[in-house]
């Protein structure tokens, strides 16, 4: 029997439920919450997942899982992007001030995630989607040097 839960109820339940298994897709995080009486759909869960600060880490080769991302240092993050621009990373393409990310399927929005948590000054937003990600830069030539740290990220060096 389902109950009413909150919004964050249910966040801090995906937390919960990240910390103790090892989860790395979005269909076994909705059985558990239905396991624990609480019901939701993909969409929400998504939305939920990238609120909190999730992001999905390898664990061995072809193996994931959902972390909980907490704030840590810059120099931290851009060591996490490095991991997660070794592995879900495909393609960088930049026009004007705008920077266009391929990824492997489904690994857009946490990898969109530590974009943001660099907190770049530069970077005004981004944009997700399932394997793509658009990231809006203040200035075309501030674009050219995030790109060259994209870049810099995909050839597995930390800029």
């Amino acid at each position: 029997m389902t109950q009413e839960y909150t919004k964050k109820d249910r966040q801090q339940l995906l937390k919960e439920i990240i910390a103790q298994l090892e989860i790395g897709d979005q269909t076994q995080l909705l059985e558990e919450l239905k396991i624990r009486g609480v019901e939701a759909t993909q969409a929400t869960v998504s939305r939920d997942l990238q609120e909190i600060g999730v992001a999905k880490v390898r664990v061995k080769a072809g193996m994931y899982k959902y972390e909980v991302i907490e704030k840590v240092p810059g120099n931290v993050i851009w060591e996490k992007l490095q991991v997660l621009f070794d592995n879900f990373v495909l393609d960088i393409k930049r026009t004007g001030n705008m920077i266009l990310i391929k990824t492997s399927a489904g690994n857009a929005n946490g990898v969109a995630s530590f974009i943001d948590r660099t907190e770049s000054p530069e970077i005004l937003g981004t944009i997700a989607g399932d394997d793509t990600i658009l990231v809006v830069v203040d200035t075309p030539e501030n674009g050219s040097k995030i790109e060259s740290d994209f870049q810099t990220l995909l050839k597995g060096k930390n800029p």
